[in-house]
């Protein structure tokens, strides 16, 4: 029980860290281009 736990809670923290730049990019007002992974103002 314990390792799926622990297997749910890193799909997890890498699901967040994986929509962390796009979502920064669009809070500061920005386009997020998904062919090239950049930030464009």
């Amino acid at each position: 029980m314990n390792r799926i736990t622990f297997i749910f809670a890193l799909f997890f923290a890498l699901a967040l860290a994986g929509c962390d730049a796009k979502d920064t990019c669009l809070d500061q007002g920005g386009h997020y281009n998904e062919t090239t992974k950049q930030c464009e103002q």
